[in-house]
C-alpha cells in the first residue's frame, strides 16, 4: 500500500505551499512521512510514505493521499473526486503530529467513513 503526503504543490496554475520556503517544505513534509511510516510499518509492515511535491489532479492513481486541509480548501472539488484522500491538519505537517493521520488511517482501513474525496 502507498500512500502519499501532499503538502505542497509545485506544478500546475495552483501551487500552494506549506511554510513559503520549498526547502523548509521538504523538511518538515519528510518528517512527518518518516515519523508516519516508523508508527504504520509497527502496526502494518510494508506501507509505503512518500512526500508528493508534484500532485496532479488529471492524472488519477489508486494511492491513499494524506492532504493537506488549506490545500484541499484551494482545490476545486471536482478535481479530487477520482482520488482516496484524507485531510489533515496544516499544523499536523508543520509539527510532524502523525496522531490524526494514524488514527484516519486506521478509520478509513475499518471502513468507516473518513473524509475521503
Amino acid at each position: 500500500m502507498n500512500i502519499k503526503v501532499v503538502g505542497d504543490i509545485r506544478v500546475g496554475k495552483i501551487q500552494p505551499s506549506l511554510t513559503g520556503n520549498p526547502i523548509v517544505d521538504d523538511v518538515l513534509i519528510q518528517h512527518f512521512c518518516d515519523r508516519l511510516k516508523e508508527k504504520l510499518n509497527s502496526l502494518q509492515p510494508s506501507v509505503d510514505i512518500i512526500p508528493d511535491h508534484f500532485f496532479d489532479a488529471t492524472k488519477p492513481c489508486a494511492d491513499i493521499i494524506l492532504m493537506d486541509r488549506r490545500i484541499i480548501d484551494d482545490l476545486p472539488d471536482e478535481l479530487l473526486m477520482n482520488f482516496k484522500i484524507i485531510d489533515i491538519d496544516h499544523n499536523d505537517i508543520l509539527r510532524g503530529n502523525i496522531t490524526e493521520a494514524v488514527n484516519a488511517l486506521k478509520r478509513y482501513d475499518s471502513g468507516k467513513h473518513v473524509f475521503a474525496m
